[in-house]
């Protein structure tokens, strides 16, 4: 055999020894992971051709070309999830609602996490609200409606690796409740996620880098596109504005942040689009390439 050969087949024992190794060890394969806030199901958005029964599939159809792992998803509602389950056999989803004016009344959004059966179990879940009172429902500081975040303690099926999965949805106009939700969020997480096991949030915090907001969460998780091995993809920004379906992101408030227990391989703003230029939702997704480590 010549010296390329003997190479060759040397990275090919190297990668099967270190895949090996993974399993036993309780480190997952390389996971891809999401936040996409859908768009929740608005009337004003028939009129302008947007409607939800429109976008619907090929909002689903860029969970399923990416074969995105799990999704942390923010604003649809039950019936869009139901939607999203039809067209995407094989996935499952916890959800939990928010968006009501006052307690108890009629919930608008889901908080949901939408994740492969086959891949995924379930431990445990739960929500908390952004607010004074968090482990109650309830409106936060100068909010005029509900925000919660809704999380599971997952398990990788084929690795054994546990690990904590949160989405949320800050509140968007309000300073006060924006600035105090990121101190909120950290607490909660440190106080749910007791063990020590890799931690993903993931959310539409509606704040961008530099508020106060997102500095208390980065003093505690790291935020993945700036700890990717691989460059960034697609644009830094995120957010077209509500009901915006077309013209170029305007500012970067999706966001995916882990603990130092995740390897970030890829971060990716995708910008898969259909019916010359539209895309699925007034958000673009956000997609890492992940590692889970024991």
């Amino acid at each position: 055999m010549n010296k390329i050969t003997i190479s060759y087949i040397s990275i090919i024992l190297l990668f099967l020894i270190l895949a090996n190794c993974n399993h036993d060890d309780g480190v997952s394969d390389s996971l891809k992971i999401a936040s996409y806030n859908i768009r929740y199901k608005a009337p004003e958005d028939k009129e302008s051709g947007n409607k939800w029964e429109k976008r619907k599939d090929p909002l689903a159809k860029i969970i399923k070309n990416n074969n995105i792992d799990i999704v942390g998803t923010q604003e649809g509602d039950s019936l869009q999830m139901e939607d999203l389950s039809s067209l995407l056999p094989g996935y499952d989803y916890i959800a939990y609602p928010y968006g009501s004016t006052r307690k108890n009344g009629s919930h608008i959004h889901t908080a949901s996490i939408l994740y492969k059966v086959s891949d995924f179990e379930i431990l445990k879940e739960g929500r908390f609200w952004y607010s004074e009172t968090p482990d109650e429902e309830s409106i936060g500081w100068d909010a005029t409606d509900l925000r919660i975040c809704a999380w599971a303690k997952m398990k990788h099926k084929s690795s054994g690796q546990k690990f904590y999965f949160f989405t949320s949805h800050f509140y968007w106009r309000k300073h006060i409740a924006k600035e105090n939700s990121g101190r909120v969020m950290v607490e909660k997480i440190k106080e749910i996620a007791d063990e020590d096991l890799p931690i993903i949030s993931t959310g539409d915090l509606n704040s961008e880098i530099g508020s106060s907001q997102i500095t208390d969460i980065t003093h505690y998780l790291q935020d993945a596109r700036n700890i990717t091995k691989e460059s960034p993809i697609g644009p830094k920004n995120t957010n077209l504005g509500g009901g915006n379906f077309k013209d170029p992101p305007k500012n970067r408030i999706d966001y995916i942040f882990v603990n130092k227990k995740v390897q970030v391989l890829t971060y990716s703003v995708l910008t898969d689009n259909y019916d010359d230029g539209r895309y699925p939702s007034d958000h673009l997704p956000v997609v890492c390439d992940i590692i889970l480590e024991k």
